[in-house]
């Protein structure tokens, strides 16, 4: 059975993209939002009239 390949995938063992050093990585944190139903409503409307992310909506709207 010769040249049948071992690995599937990238075709070979540790094949594939390289992770980028430590210092390049983007760091994101989480929270969490409280709030009554009709807030949360409110707040996800916003952020979809602006076509953005809940979380992009509030950090763009810090001030």
């Amino acid at each position: 059975m010769q040249g049948e390949k071992k690995y599937k995938g990238y075709g070979y063992h540790g094949g594939g993209r390289k992770p980028l050093p430590e210092e390049q990585k983007k760091k994101y944190v989480t929270i969490s939002v409280s709030g009554q139903p009709e807030e949360i409503e409110r707040l996800k409307a916003r952020a979809q009239e602006e076509n953005k992310t809940v979380s992009r909506f509030i950090l763009d709207n810090i001030k």
